[in-house]
């Protein structure tokens, strides 16, 4: 992994500024190559960049090179503090071949010098160079596979034959550069692909950065089982007619995270990800790499001994957290880290003793946030899974009196549900066990379909069951069949919804002659499918097909509210899994 030399003031081995004795000299030195230059078009190009002065601004390259620019930094010729958009002309020479494709040799007073980097910058406004306040100098990031302490920062002069001579070498301030905290990956390692991956989620067609905050921030209190917790299963039909396998609920009912928690709170990271932080250690690449080390610690206390000891080097706080943890692993990767002898930001004690107490407070208001957002999901959900389940109760109050009215009608008198004294006839029995079976063809047009079969000669109906596919049955799975009345005829209604679009169709045959059935559903006007109900209009409200049709309707939002859920809860739980690298 890279790291970077950090340097204070803008002197980077080609320094168009540096600090002489007039600012004539300085613009002077501020060329890159004079006219005719023989390496003019080899010269590595430059890169160009619009900022405003009036704010802080952070430049990177192509290359990787950071150029931070405090607001106020540059001057014109006069002396005075420029405002407004300036022209920020950058350029890189980092590798081998661009320093001898600008014949960037790096001699000083005829001596090799081993180079870490070259590069040029300038700034303009309105076509006129500009000189840096050196009461508010600018700060560099260079990137670098090995650092390497001894290096020296050097002016740069080249002269009209394209030669450079490297001059005033200076020893590098070894400060930690800040960035725009906003700018920092603070998230666990995979955690904003998962997220992508899991679009659309609820109102949100692609990740946002504020829908990726409000996912991790919420895994500090939950894990996202809440959501199914308290589901019921809708639609059942007679209880006599139900497997009693269909009774299982494969969703999680616990709300529980205790044993599913992301190990770095989540509400640790939305504490220190703020304008709070900024200018401290925590808003530097150097902490976002160790973060993601922290991160497999799942440890807590590490993390927080780098946010209450920002008055301390970085490589102090890298050898604390390399004597606390006990993977040996993490350990030496900690230990590598504190080799590296990094310090701090400049004016580190100043934001330490500001923030000491700032943290502890913040991140209890933080989490009694989280848990408040959480409770009013949980009241909400609670909410629906009641109003739901008293629908419920409404429905299997009526199956109960549609299946009373049937076994009545055969002649039998039932004082409890199932089978109980189901032998006291008083009429002949013309009823008996029978097959059926409809098959519905184009099943997957439809996002709601169902079919019933309506026993004319008593006025009874029955809502037939299905486990997808197409193919509806009397009775249960296991054993599809049901009483009823022999030889007579009755009706099957198919009925299946498309959007808007309804469709419908409808076939008379013989009970215990015919049982097996296929249909293809056509499009039907409201008044075709009012006048095929309307022929059943006058059975009682349990045998009423429009009625139970009213009930499907809802029991079809209840389950696609369910299955949004159940998908949900997967995603948020797999958002805790990635956060958390034990598991």
């Amino acid at each position: 992994m890279k790291q970077t030399i950090k340097l204070f003031m803008l002197m980077v081995l080609i320094m168009p500024f540096v600090k002489c004795s007039n600012e004539a000299s300085r613009l002077k030195n501020a060329i890159k190559y004079h006219p005719g230059d023989p390496f003019e078009r080899t010269m590595v190009a430059n890169q160009f960049f619009e900022i405003d002065t009036e704010k802080d601004n952070v430049v990177e390259g192509d290359g990787g090179t950071l150029v931070v620019v405090p607001k106020g930094s540059f001057m014109n010729s006069d002396g005075e503090t420029v405002q407004g958009m300036i022209q920020i002309e950058l350029a890189e020479a980092l590798s081998m071949y661009q320093m001898l494709q600008s014949n960037l040799t790096t001699t000083s007073n005829g001596k090799l010098l081993e180079s870490g980097g070259m590069l040029y910058l300038n700034a303009s406004l309105n076509g006129e160079s500009l000189i840096i306040n050196e009461k508010n100098p600018l700060y560099i990031q260079v990137p670098t596979n090995k650092r390497k302490p001894e290096m020296m920062v050097y002016q740069g002069q080249r002269d009209e034959y394209g030669n450079m001579d490297w001059k005033a070498p200076k020893k590098m301030d070894n400060f930690l550069i800040p960035v725009d905290i906003n700018s920092l990956n603070f998230y666990p390692e995979g955690f904003e692909a998962e997220v992508t991956a899991g679009m659309p989620f609820r109102n949100y067609s692609v990740a946002t950065p504020e829908l990726i905050d409000s996912l991790y921030y919420s895994l500090s209190v939950s894990n996202g089982r809440e959501l199914t917790r308290g589901l019921e299963i809708t639609d059942e039909n007679e209880e006599y007619y139900r497997n009693k396998e269909d009774e299982l609920f494969d969703y999680a009912d616990t709300d529980t995270i205790s044993s599913f928690s992301c190990s770095i709170d989540p509400a640790i990271i939305r504490v220190i990800k703020s304008e709070k932080y900024q200018n401290t250690l925590i808003s530097t690449r150097e902490f976002e790499e160790r973060l993601q080390l922290i991160f497999r610690t799942c440890r807590n206390d590490i993390i927080e001994d780098y946010i209450q000891g920002l008055d301390k080097d970085l490589w102090v706080l890298d050898s604390m957290a390399a004597e606390k943890e006990e993977n040996i692993e993490l350990r030496k990767a900690f230990i590598a880290y504190s080799k590296q002898k990094l310090t701090n930001v400049k004016g580190a004690e100043k934001y330490s003793q500001l923030l000491k107490s700032y943290y502890s407070e913040h991140l209890a208001k933080v989490k009694a946030e989280l848990r408040k957002a959480r409770e009013e999901v949980v009241e909400i959900l609670n909410a629906k899974n009641e109003a739901a389940q008293k629908v419920e109760k409404e429905y299997k109050q009526l199956l109960r009196q549609r299946e009373k009215y049937r076994m009545e009608t055969y002649g039998f008198e039932l004082t409890e549900m199932g089978w109980i004294n189901i032998d006291r006839g008083v009429i002949a029995k013309q009823w008996g066990y029978q097959g059926l079976e409809v098959q519905v063809q184009n099943v997957e047009k439809y996002d709601m379909l169902h079919s019933y079969v309506v026993y004319t000669s008593i006025k009874s109906l029955y809502r037939l069951n299905t486990k997808g596919g197409g193919l509806f049955y009397v009775g249960n799975d296991g054993q599809r069949e049901m009483l009823m009345p022999k030889g007579k005829t009755a009706v099957i209604i198919s009925i299946g919804y498309q959007g808007d679009d309804v469709f419908i169709a409808f076939e008379e045959f013989k009970t215990g002659i015919k049982s097996e059935i296929s249909m293809s559903l056509k499009s039907s006007s409201e008044e075709e499918i009012k006048d095929i109900i309307n022929s059943y209009a006058n059975y009682d409200e349990e045998n009423n097909i429009e009625n139970d049709l009213e009930y499907m309707v809802l029991f079809q939002k209840e389950k696609n509210r369910q299955r949004t859920l159940k998908l949900e809860s997967d995603f948020i739980y797999r958002l805790c899994l990635v956060c958390n690298p034990k598991l």
